[in-house]
């Protein structure tokens, strides 16, 4: 799920949602280039969907589409090492986000539908990312091969239920802030978290959950570590309940290094394709 604690700034208190996203590539040009499928290279380039314009850069060619998503505030080429390890073997799209809220989930399936990329998608999300691609196969499970999500965003409600306990009050304040709108991003992750807890988990599509361990966190005592048992605990409820779902850690800060992500995806990839 997420780092421990969402509120005061634009990642959660304690692990600390930032920046992490598992982008790739540049902007692409403007326009609509020619469009692929199969195992083709994808198009780059700006799309219009729902009269807003959106950036998508693809690299790479193969049968399988990852779609990375970005963390919080971060641009997309974060994590363009996470994108370089695949690219040689399968197509690699990145884009720039422009909603706040399961405006979002929508925004990116209309992207891939007019650059006509081809699915389904295995999709692979960081903190902020890493809620967003549940969010997607939750919408959209016919068009998800798998899902990774790393030290996503843990979803609302069970966030609220199970680390609230541990937060003073006016810590749980600002997390609920936060989680409304008071953030980097301004994104409503209740609205997001609303797609992942009110639809039926994809109980097909393969999910690997991969979170840091308490060591990121600063102090025993920080809001990190009070609220990390909870967090722990959420990461695992998320995996049971998606049917085919995986969760595991890695001793590692939140920016979790490319090397330690990869056995977590080619684990997924695996079983995407048995």
């Amino acid at each position: 799920m997420t780092a421990p604690g969402a509120g005061r700034r634009a990642v959660p208190m304690g692990l600390g949602l930032a920046v992490l996203v598992l982008a790739s590539c540049g902007h692409g040009s403007a326009g609509g280039p020619d469009r692929s499928s199969g195992g083709g290279a994808a198009p780059s380039g700006t799309f219009s969907v729902g009269g807003r314009e959106l950036v998508l850069d693809c690299t790479g060619e193969g049968d399988t589409t990852m779609v990375l998503e970005v963390g919080e505030g971060a641009p997309p080429q974060a994590l363009s090492g996470i994108g370089d390890a695949y690219r040689s073997r399968m197509r690699v799209c990145s884009y720039d986000r422009v909603g706040t809220g399961r405006d979002l989930v929508s925004d990116l399936h209309g992207l891939l539908e007019a650059a006509d990329v081809p699915g389904p998608y295995l999709l692979v999300g960081h903190s902020a990312g890493g809620l967003l691609v549940q969010a997607y196969a939750a919408a959209y499970p016919q068009e998800t091969a798998g899902v990774v999500a790393i030290n996503p965003v843990p979803p609302w409600q069970a966030w609220s239920t199970l680390a609230f306990p541990a937060m003073t009050p006016r810590e749980r304040e600002d997390e609920t802030a936060y989680f409304e709108g008071s953030n980097g991003e301004s994104l409503d992750y209740r609205d997001i978290s609303r797609l992942v807890e009110e639809s039926p988990a994809p109980r097909t599509v393969p999910l690997h959950v991969l979170i840091s361990t308490v060591a990121q966190c600063d102090s025993p005592d920080d809001i990190c570590a009070r609220t990390y048992p909870a967090y722990e605990q959420i990461a695992e409820d998320v995996a049971r309940r998606w049917g085919e779902g995986r969760s595991s850690q890695v001793e590692a800060p939140h920016e979790i290094p490319p090397a330690e992500v990869r056995p977590a995806i080619d684990e997924v990839i695996a079983r995407a394709q048995q």
